[in-house]
């Protein structure tokens, strides 16, 4: 095993840190499931430690950080399926918070939860984090005209369900 310098994990940790918080907002708006989200981002962190060194760009590193976020959300929801699926039991989603009780945020959680992930995750990145579209494109794999298409059909996917407004918010 490998020794960890001090002052290499101190600056893991400060480039790390402004990013911990939008990695746990994606993560809740992907699972709807807060102790899973923890669980994500922290297992994104520690692959992203991993992979640190194969990240030329550090300019890029809010966009490649939550990319491993949304694979590990991707992962995460694959192996719940599996257990279900193994266990026979249903989908249970987590019980919403007091602050989403209304009903415009129960039907646009809803409207989400219809989407596929890749779909989802571009509306998540886009209205819950407020990325610009061209680190929307580096965190799903895209150009940034693929990514703004993408996330205008799913835009257009969430609309029949609620009103534009809604959408919009």
């Amino acid at each position: 095993m490998t020794e960890v310098h001090p002052a290499s994990e101190r600056s893991f940790t400060d480039l790390l840190a402004p990013l911990v918080q939008p990695a746990y907002r994606l993560a809740c708006a992907m699972l709807h499931d807060a102790p899973a989200a923890e669980d994500v981002v922290q297992d994104a962190s520690l692959i992203a430690w991993r992979k640190l060194s194969k990240l030329h760009d550090h300019s890029k590193l809010r966009a490649w950080f939550l990319g491993i976020v949304a694979n590990e959300c991707r992962n995460a929801k694959r192996r719940r399926w599996v257990s279900w699926v193994n266990l026979g039991l249903p989908s249970v989603l987590s019980v919403p918070s007091s602050e989403e009780n209304s009903v415009k945020r129960a039907d646009l959680r809803r409207a989400l939860l219809q989407l596929g992930h890749d779909d989802r995750l571009v509306v998540v990145l886009y209205f819950y984090l407020d990325m610009p579209v061209a680190d929307i494109a580096l965190v799903v794999g895209a150009s940034t005209d693929a990514a703004r298409a993408r996330l205008y059909r799913a835009i257009h996917r969430l609309r029949p369900g609620l009103a534009i407004e809604e959408a919009l918010r």
